[in-house]
């Protein structure tokens, strides 16, 4: 990170007098971008801010209308000030506009960003170098939040960079805080960097109520798998007035199926999410279904949860497509989807002690609001393809420290046998923990293989498997990224299994584990297990593994 950033930051956290808000749980509301992209105008924002009163959609908790990309005219006022399109905001926008919205007990969102130009245009300012006068016009048009984009970072003939220093930088993010921090309004500030460079969960939480994690979401089914395994890390960094933005809903633009746009709701509520609706609000505008997911009282609930902890990706079944995922609520309750990526129905079954370290529970069903009483042992679930089954979990009952799985020990890459290009590297104090290196290169053929593995029963065991990888899917993002790399696991020559390894930290030296089940071990110590790729896209960078043992 920059000095400048970190002055900036180090100012911004002494300042008692702070304008750049907090709100307690993710931010809700509706945007115009998703639907009419960078051409908005004064009716289409009234007509929609209308609607989400009379629909309902604000009571439900979406009361923040901002006017995304495409509203500013080409050129400043004398006095330097952004001024209003008069053809699309014949009123003026700014300050009518505002007063409009909040007449209507909403609140008023603006756009800016952190370039020489706003997205989608190549001539519409943006806020680069005039932090201080917009900050000031935002503050005087009554605005209650910025979303803040990264756009023409580099300069005014390139829109979008991912890899350029200045693209990646916190720096221009900050600036603005400052500037919003010196006027007269508390503005809520939702960065929208998009991941570039590294360790935005470190530096964006200090100055944003969310930060944007990705490449913008697209129209496609693919797009909820890709931003799924880019989020995986941010619990570590999600709290109150802290949360990770997973891009606008996609839910009533006939982009996916029914039961694609309740697993996108979900997906986005168990993740603290903001819930940005990027449909119109206008009925006629959007299928009948649309308010029924996103108006969902306890789908709401579980994304406005006071505990404001994001759920996590506890089990992942790469080859069987499917998923589960966890998280707690307030109450001593627990949040716990099960995310089937097949195309076709499937059945799956949740060992509650195993997965969820609990012996019993009392179960509701939240899409179908079916109380499904007393669970126990394995909860087992047929899932449309494509379908997250969404629970909420009460009046637990945790599983007893004997039937827990037990540590076997714990493997280090450093100590084990490298085939092909693979090859192990120190890291450095702090990074690629627990043990401080990793394998690396690990491409077609290449392998890692670890010698007398110890198992005290032979079958099927649990591996913690520490990985790396932070291959971000930028220019990819709206083709096939997806923010994955396959690696396979075999046990004494048996079948190599596939599994699909999410973005793991926030830089190529902070690990993640994934708890991955493998069958063939044998009892005793003379068990190998071997690490590999059979694809020709490189697989995650491997630190080591943890072996768990079976309850006895």
């Amino acid at each position: 990170m920059a000095s400048v950033a970190l002055a900036l930051l180090t100012a911004l956290a002494g300042r008692a007098s702070a304008k750049t808000v907090k709100s307690a749980t993710p931010q809700m509301g509706w945007n115009s971008y998703n639907y009419y992209n960078c051409y908005p105008s004064e009716a289409i924002i009234k007509d929609n801010a209308r609607a989400v009163v009379d629909t309902g959609l604000a009571v439900a908790g979406y009361t923040t209308i901002t006017t995304d990309c495409g509203w500013p005219a080409r050129d400043r006022a004398a006095d330097g000030q952004l001024v209003w399109n008069p053809d699309l905001f014949p009123s003026g926008g700014g300050r009518e506009l505002g007063e409009y919205i909040h007449g209507l007990g909403l609140k008023f969102g603006v756009y800016s960003g952190g370039g020489y130009f706003q997205c989608g245009s190549e001539d519409q300012p943006a806020s680069l170098n005039n932090e201080g006068i917009d900050a000031k016009s935002f503050a005087e048009w009554g605005a209650d939040s910025l979303k803040y984009d990264n756009c023409y970072a580099v300069g005014p003939t390139v829109m979008v960079d991912f890899t350029h220093p200045d693209a990646a930088s916190p720096d221009r993010f900050v600036a603005m805080a400052e500037a919003i921090n010196a006027t007269d309004r508390d503005m809520l500030y939702q960065v929208c960097q998009w991941g570039a460079g590294t360790d935005l969960g470190t530096w964006a939480p200090k100055i944003g109520n969310s930060w944007r994690i990705s490449n913008d979401i697209f129209n496609s089914w693919r797009s909820i798998w890709r931003i799924a395994n880019q989020v995986v890390p941010f619990y570590k960094h999600t709290g109150p007035g802290a949360f990770p933005d997973m891009d606008m809903l996609i839910v009533g633009i006939n982009a996916l199926s029914y039961e694609e746009e309740k697993f996108h709701m979900a997906l986005w509520a168990i993740n603290k999410s903001p819930l940005t609706l990027g449909a119109p609000a206008i009925p006629a505008l959007a299928p009948e279904h649309t308010l029924s997911i996103v108006a969902n009282k306890e789908v709401i609930a579980i994304n406005q949860d006071p505990l404001a902890r994001q759920a996590q990706l506890v089990r992942r079944f790469t080859e069987e497509e499917w998923d589960v995922w966890a998280g707690e609520l307030s109450g001593s309750r627990r949040v716990v989807a099960l995310a089937n990526w097949k195309n076709d129905t499937q059945t799956v079954a949740l060992d509650l002690a195993d997965v969820l370290g609990l012996s019993s529970a009392t179960a509701r069903d939240v899409w179908a609001g079916a109380d499904l009483g007393r669970v126990t042992g394995e909860f087992e679930a047929v899932l449309k393809g494509h379908e997250l089954r969404l629970l909420v979990l009460s009046d637990l009952v945790e599983a007893e420290a004997s039937t827990a799985r037990a540590s076997a020990g714990y493997y280090d890459a450093a100590d084990a046998t490298l085939s092909g290009r693979a090859n192990h590297v120190a890291c450095g104090a702090g990074r690629c923990l627990p043990t401080g290196g990793k394998v690396v290169d690990l491409g077609w053929g290449d392998g890692v293989a670890f010698s007398n593995v110890t198992a005290a029963t032979a079958g099927k065991k649990l591996l913690g498997v520490d990985f790396v990888n932070y291959e971000l899917a930028f220019e990819s993002a709206w083709q096939s990224g997806s923010n994955t790399r396959n690696m396979s696991v075999s046990v004494n020559g048996g079948r190599a299994k596939r599994w699909a390894f999410p973005i793991s930290g926030g830089s190529w030296y902070e690990a993640g584990r994934l708890l991955v089940e493998v069958d063939g071990f044998n009892a005793g110590g003379g068990n190998t297990v071997e690490f590999g790729n059979f694809e020709a896209h490189w697989a995650p960078d491997l630190v080591g593994f943890e072996l768990f043992e079976d309850a006895k």
